[in-house]
């Protein structure tokens, strides 16, 4: 573990734990700890290596431009191997993955009895108290007075679209991650004069390089991003906009 134990000693040589980064960085200990140990396999893929190395390292105060002229070649090896899997290990994978799917439609099987047993409980046959209360009258339903306040936006009172709305307009060749919640939308190197409009109420966009485009959040240009000489990852929600367009 060439790059692991480098990242290791740069980060002991100054003191700085996993903790430390993690506050620094907002990345997971465990994405961190799989760095050190090289565990490339739980990254989707190179650029996030390389993005996450990246971070470490400014978090450790060291130099990123040396480490990468120095261990490069052997990061490059060490990523085409994850890629080619032994025959044994890819067979291992995939039982594990079977195995994974198996346990969560039984899962999924324990729940839904659970749930019918319970609602049997509660709308099965009537007991006798259901019974004796049938015969009583019931008491006319208590009805709330209207509100005298009812002139709420529409934004207010019905969510009735997205409230982010991103817009990213290609000045140069720029490779671009952009997800919706949990849903990749697209990932790709997207050419000069193409436009991209993504909505959503939280929108996680990584820009390779940000000078290349203009980013637009809900009307307003977020003017800092171009100012930006390295690949820049946005988590954009309701909560975070104004702190995003003030930058």
């Amino acid at each position: 573990m060439v790059v692991g134990n480098a990242l290791r000693k740069e980060r002991e040589a100054r003191g700085v734990s996993l903790d430390d980064i993690a506050r620094e960085t907002r990345i997971g200990t465990r994405f961190l700890q799989a760095l050190e140990e090289e565990n490339f396999d739980l990254f989707p893929g190179a650029f996030y290596v390389h993005y996450y190395i990246k971070n470490y390292l400014k978090a450790c105060g060291a130099d990123a431009t040396a480490f990468f002229n120095t261990y490069q070649d052997y990061l490059k090896r060490a990523l085409r191997r994850g890629e080619e899997l032994p025959p044994d290990q890819y067979m291992h994978k995939m039982n594990y993955a079977r195995f994974r799917r198996r346990r969560t439609l039984l899962i999924a099987l324990l729940a839904l009895a659970l749930l019918a047993l319970l609602a049997w409980q509660l709308l099965g046959p009537p007991r006798w108290l259901d019974k004796a209360l049938a015969s009583r009258p019931a008491p006319p339903p208590a009805i709330p007075p209207f509100s005298d306040h009812l002139d709420l936006a529409e934004e207010q009172s019905c969510l009735t679209r997205a409230p982010l709305e991103a817009r990213l307009d290609l000045e140069a060749p720029c490779w671009l991650s952009l997800w919706r919640g949990s849903e990749k939308v697209a990932e790709r190197t997207f050419r000069s004069g193409e436009s991209v409009a993504l909505s959503g109420y939280r929108l996680t966009l990584v820009i390779a390089s940000p000078p290349a485009l203009r980013l637009r959040l809900n009307g307003r240009e977020v003017g800092s991003l171009r100012r930006s000489a390295e690949a820049v990852k946005l988590v954009v929600d309701p909560l975070s906009l104004a702190d995003v367009l003030r930058r």
